[in-house]
């Protein structure tokens, strides 16, 4: 598609479309300021003070976009949520260089996720050699839980040169 198409195309689109457009313009733009993936600056991640040393909090609001047709976030969007609370904890506190991938993980879904925001709390719960094992809990903006999971991050290290 041509810049030419997309001007056309976004001309044609409704208002709510358009909202669309520019949230994926802003996690474009934002994602070169804050070197954090596109995905995570789509949905609005944004890393929250925590009270307690061993945790790390981050929270998304509750846009039209994550809904599905029932009117709540969808399952996929919440456990991504953990997923990216999980893996930005441990590169943000346990090390600066190095990288960490999911190898597995488990969602427990307890409500639905409504509201006007999702908050993650994630804590390293084990770790033994490369292997760290976490745990996460999401809460909306009322406090009901809405997501515990668990999961086990590989920790890929890279050469301290």
């Amino acid at each position: 598609m041509t810049k030419q198409e997309v001007i056309k195309a976004i001309e044609g689109l409704s208002e709510r479309e358009l909202k669309a457009i520019i949230q994926t313009l802003n996690a474009l733009s934002i994602m070169k300021e804050n070197r954090y993936p596109f995905l995570g600056n789509f949905l609005g991640v944004t890393e929250e003070k925590s009270e307690q040393p061993d945790e790390f909090v981050c929270s998304m609001p509750i846009s039209r976009q994550i809904l599905n047709p029932y009117r709540i976030v969808y399952g996929g969007i919440t456990a991504t949520l953990t997923d990216m609370a999980m893996g930005w904890m441990l590169e943000k506190r346990i090390s600066d260089k190095d990288k960490f991938v999911t190898l597995e993980m488990n969602v427990r879904y307890h409500k639905a996720g409504t509201g006007k925001k999702l908050t993650a709390t994630a804590r390293v719960i084990h770790q033994a050699q490369d292997i760290w094992q976490m745990a996460c809990h999401v809460h909306n903006d009322r406090g009901e839980l809405i997501v515990t999971a668990t999961g086990t991050f590989l920790q890929l290290r890279r050469n301290k040169d």
